[in-house]
């Protein structure tokens, strides 16, 4: 075992794999992130078999060594929807995904869901960006003074609705269009998003543990998507990864016109 590396068997869980390198700074991280952890094996799906390393306790770990080429697939797939200029949609609503999920969604000014996914949001997004229109337009009546001329009475409805409304559709003012991707913290939780999104074409990327279904997802990071520091060091990545893929755009140069050997005219 590596001196500068906790054990895992310290952690309660399982002892070091005598595989883990220190000399991978990307692994090393995503250990002390507890990415690591999953669930009991008897919640297990199948199609996790291959990301397991052992168990103890009955608790299952993850094989950081085989979840690690995955990571490097995703945030490859990120990097070139950051370089396209897609529009990445963001869910989590269990209690430990919803800071991280917001986080790094107002950070790529992109669109989130961190309440409770509205069934049709996707499949039914023309009437969607209606009420999101609708609740907008509300809010901006109210910081504009407009809707003084009503009595008190009146004027608490309206905050009351508009409050509620927030609560329904925050997150989603950014979503101007069906997004290119979904981002979702576990795909199990967000069973009814991810079934959307796959009726309408929308690529899923998620982090998902254990019990759940990879092929569900079109690009999958195996890991623990119950603990704060897990999620919050996955989805610091992803957004990192879009950003890069911007910066790589901003920095690659625009091809110039072909022209004909003898005319040099512009084909």
């Amino acid at each position: 075992m590596h001196d500068n590396l906790p054990s895992m068997a310290e952690s309660t869980i399982l002892e070091e794999p005598t595989t883990l390198a220190s000399d991978n700074p990307e692994i090393t991280a995503m250990y002390k992130a507890g990415m690591h952890f999953g669930y009991s094996k008897t919640r297990r799906h199948p199609g996790m078999r291959p990301y397991i390393f052992g168990t103890k306790s009955n608790v299952e770990v993850f094989d950081l060594f085989r979840v690690f080429p995955k990571v490097q697939e995703t945030l490859d797939a990120v990097r070139a929807l950051g370089m396209a200029g897609k529009t990445l949609l963001f869910v989590g609503t269990k209690a430990s995904a919803r800071e991280a999920v917001e986080a790094v969604a107002k950070e790529l000014h992109m669109p989130y869901v961190t309440q409770r996914w509205l069934g049709g949001t996707l499949t039914n997004f023309k009437i969607i960006t209606e009420r999101v229109q609708y609740w907008q337009d509300l809010k901006r009546q109210k910081e504009s003074g407009e809707l003084k001329k009503y009595t008190k009475h009146e004027q608490t409805k309206f905050s009351q609705h508009i409050t509620k409304l927030e609560y329904m559709f925050g997150g989603l003012e950014e979503l101007k269009r069906i997004p290119h991707a979904l981002v979702v913290v576990d795909l199990k939780e967000e069973s009814l998003a991810v079934r959307e999104a796959r009726r309408r074409d929308v690529e899923v990327i998620a982090l998902s543990n254990t019990d759940t279904d990879p092929l569900l997802a079109t690009h999958i990071i195996p890991g623990n998507d119950n603990a704060k520091a897990s999620i919050s060091y996955v989805l610091q990545k992803i957004a990192d990864a879009y950003k890069e893929g911007i910066l790589q755009k901003s920095l690659t140069p625009e091809p110039l016109p072909e022209t004909t050997s003898q005319t040099g005219e512009q084909k």
